[in-house]
């Protein structure tokens, strides 16, 4: 029956161009659901594709978690198999001298050089763990290459498509071009079919085009709306800025009926297609860029083929290339939740694991009460808010992640100190580098009561890179003694798991600068309503303003509420387990009647 029902499925597909989308993706889901193992989409990726800049996030607007974010949510909807996550060799430098001239690749080895591809300041660059990313990624797109071909279907890695990097040079967040090094590698290996290349980011693909211009055997396509004066041997299509879904696809259907036929495609299923996003300039919505990657999926039907997410920075870039994978895998129908967040999903599978981990039916005698029992006095171990040790927090760092990642940002010998102040119990996190040790993490908490309920209150929370420095780049902000590590989202998910342990109502602090509510806001908002309008419609108002020039503004006293000026208000903000009381009527009257403008 399975089998008949995978035959009709097959016979299903050749015809489904016929068929709406909407029946189609009707019928798609029910033969993935009746044919699991057909459905099922051989990903690469590993933890260290995260690129180890902590600045990357507040100078560019990248989201450094992209990648993280898309397996994760893959994960959790099970629309991927822990078995078919598989994690890559890095690329060695042969393969990648077959593409990259000897002298760039030297260069990579200077902060400088990767400090100027990526927009970030030097000393923000760990170098040996940004070159061990690239080449980790580029392998990924390798070996995801060789199983394409060996397997005869679609293959995906959760990075890549750097196709910016020529030979001798690199730029726009590409370093070494993995679908070149990829291509060159199957070629030494034997593979003598003609490749092709869709190339849907929404920047043109002048590194790809340099790296590949002497493969007779290659065609590339592309569509985007930066026109960068032609490239050679590229069949490209440039698009009015703005475009949106249905003008691209027309345009998409024509490229793809010019496409030639192929042993072998690359797929750069850009995100920066979406409208809105910072740096494309194009307008689709996340259904159009789903629709794209239906039209190409179907178009390389019995091709071996690698996707790559290219670009994308736009709040929402994450669920483009997760939508990617839903479509190769057959169930391009499923719909990603608006509000679904990959990061607490993530935590809160970590925290129910830890759960089960420290649950037991017995309770062993520990040490303390053993030397008790003897008659010795043992020195009370300090716990925060009397529930958590230091060796727990450490523990719960190092499964959160926080602990390798602060190795590949160049700190050893990683600790946890816990004490009491007059204000909360803190924990410190402490690392070595340089010869010294640095505090990492300093933190305050306390139980406070506020509106009735009792929150963990945070009274103070600073997270240290020492390593990095100020610059234009990277300039200083209010209350900063060194830059910051890129890892707040991180932080406040694992205070609202602290939280709900406790059994609190939820989270609480108060932003002492604009940024930091700014930052917040996704999680937290003003317990005052009045407050929190007034707050909405700042950001409204200094939309236009970058963040870092924002709450300088704000700081400085060079904004003005209905004429008058401004001081910033230090009031509690909060992130509560349970809804807020519906006060948005409140919110929505006090937004409408302020007004700020900015001095000058």
């Amino acid at each position: 029956m399975l089998c008949a029902f995978r035959v009709w499925g097959a016979l299903w597909m050749r015809a489904s161009m016929e068929v709406s989308p909407r029946m189609r993706g009707w019928v798609e889901g029910w033969i993935a659901r009746l044919s699991p193992a057909r459905a099922r989409v051989p990903v690469f990726y590993d933890e260290s594709y995260r690129l180890p800049f902590a600045g990357l996030e507040l100078s560019t607007g990248i989201e450094p978690r992209r990648v993280d974010f898309t397996t994760w949510y893959l994960l959790e909807m099970r629309v991927l198999h822990r078995t078919e996550v598989h994690r890559p060799q890095p690329a060695s430098y042969a393969q990648l001298s077959r593409v990259h001239d000897v002298a760039y690749l030297e260069s990579l080895g200077r902060p400088e050089t990767l400090a100027r591809i990526f927009a970030v300041d030097p000393s923000d660059v760990p170098v040996d763990t940004v070159l061990d990313t690239l080449r980790r990624v580029c392998g990924g797109t390798v070996e995801a290459t060789r199983m394409a071909l060996a397997r005869g279907r679609p293959v995906a890695n959760m990075a890549g498509g750097f196709h910016h990097a020529a030979p001798d040079h690199g730029g726009g967040f590409c370093a070494v071009n993995d679908i070149a090094v990829a291509l060159t590698t199957v070629r030494s290996e034997g593979f003598d079919g003609r490749a092709v290349v869709v190339d849907l980011d929404a920047h043109p693909p002048d590194g790809t085009a340099a790296c590949l211009a002497s493969d007779p055997k290659v065609w590339i396509g592309s569509i985007s709306a930066s026109n960068w004066g032609g490239l050679s041997g590229v069949d490209e299509v440039l698009m009015p800025e703005g475009t949106g879904d249905a003008e691209y696809l027309a345009s998409l259907e024509a490229l793809l009926d010019r496409m030639p036929r192929a042993q072998l495609a690359f797929v750069i299923a850009g995100a920066d297609v979406l409208g809105g996003d910072r740096f494309g300039r194009l307008g689709l919505s996340l259904e159009g860029a789903r629709q794209r990657d239906r039209l190409v999926a179907r178009a390389l039907r019995g091709v071996p083929s690698v996707w790559l997410p290219g670009g994308g920075y736009h709040a929402d870039s994450w669920k483009v290339f997760a939508g990617s994978v839903l479509v190769l895998g057959g169930r391009g129908h499923q719909s990603i939740h608006e509000r679904f967040d990959p990061l607490s999903a993530r935590f809160q599978h970590i925290s129910r694991l830890l759960s089960r981990e420290s649950s037991t039916d017995w309770e062993p005698i520990t040490l303390e009460e053993l030397e008790g029992s003897l008659g010795h006095t043992v020195p009370h171990e300090p716990r925060v808010l009397g529930y958590y040790t230091a060796q727990s927090l450490e523990y719960a760092l190092f499964r959160y992640g926080l602990l390798p990642h602060l190795e590949r940002l160049g700190y050893g010998q990683l600790r946890v100190e816990v004490s009491t102040t007059g204000t909360g119990d803190r924990i410190q996190l402490l690392g070595r580098a340089n010869g010294r040790e640095h505090v990492l993490v300093d933190c305050v908490l306390a139980r406070q009561s506020l509106a009735q309920e009792d929150y963990l209150f945070v009274n103070w929370l600073t997270l240290r890179h020492p390593h990095a420095r100020f610059s234009a780049v990277r300039p200083q902000l209010p209350g900063q003694e060194v830059p910051g590590l890129g890892l707040s989202r991180e932080a406040g998910e694992m205070l609202m798991l602290m939280g709900e342990r406790l059994k609190l109502s939820g989270v609480a602090f108060r932003p002492m600068w604009y940024h930091l509510a700014v930052v917040a806001r996704a999680r937290f908002r003003f317990v005052d309503p009045i407050r929190q309008g007034r707050f909405e419609a700042l950001m409204r108002d200094l939309a236009h303003v970058p963040l870092l020039e924002a709450t300088r503004l704000v700081a400085e006293g060079h904004v003005r509420l209905n004429g008058e000026r401004y001081s910033w208000e230090c009031h509690d903000m909060v992130s509560r387990r349970a809804p807020m009381m519906d006060d948005a009527r409140f919110i929505s009257l006090e937004r409408e009647r302020c007004h700020f403008t900015v001095d000058g």
